[in-house]
């Protein structure tokens, strides 16, 4: 039997959008990582060469949602993951997500913006408090969001990025 071909370094940016009323704007998808179970997710993708994390996540926020954003709007990241994760189409990567934090006034996102991948992974964009975070059932990425977002939704900012746990629901 082959042996697998490493997992692919994948870096990616993310936004913890939050509105006027502390909500923040996640994405739902019900069919993976497991298979028929919902998870939401927020703003944001890879990085492209070149790209700083800043540059990366202010441009996934505006294919994402239609809002447009500078660079340094977004300031310092938050919090960091990592860890395996397998596609549905069984590619296996390693991931490296930062996080940014930005308020805004709340808007109707457009997904316009979004490619034929996301297109088929996100069903639906929702404003969720950190009390729906706390009564969904389904999964919430990143894991811990809810504690964090409480944490930044009352003025701390940390020095040096928070690091969250990678879970792989992919793993048997």
């Amino acid at each position: 039997m082959a042996n697998p071909s490493p997992p692919v370094r994948r870096v990616s940016a993310r936004v913890i959008l939050v509105d006027e009323d502390d909500r923040v704007l996640l994405f739902f998808n019900r069919d993976s990582p497991v298979s028929g179970a919902g998870y939401y997710f927020t703003v944001g993708g890879g990085v492209d060469e070149g790209e700083s994390l800043a540059e990366a996540a202010a441009r996934e926020l505006f294919e994402e949602t239609g809002l447009r954003v500078a660079p340094e709007a977004l300031g310092p990241v938050v919090c960091r993951r990592e860890g395996p994760w397998t596609t549905n189409a069984g590619l296996r990567l390693h991931a490296e997500e930062s996080y940014f934090f930005l308020r805004t006034a709340r808007f109707d996102p457009d997904l316009d913006g979004l490619d034929a991948g996301e297109r088929n992974e996100i069903l639906r964009a929702e404003w969720l408090s950190p009390a729906d975070l706390d009564a969904t059932d389904a999964t919430v990425f990143p894991v811990g969001l809810a504690g964090l977002l409480k944490r930044l939704l009352a003025g701390e900012r940390p020095e040096d990025p928070i690091d969250l746990p990678w879970i792989d629901l992919t793993e048997d």
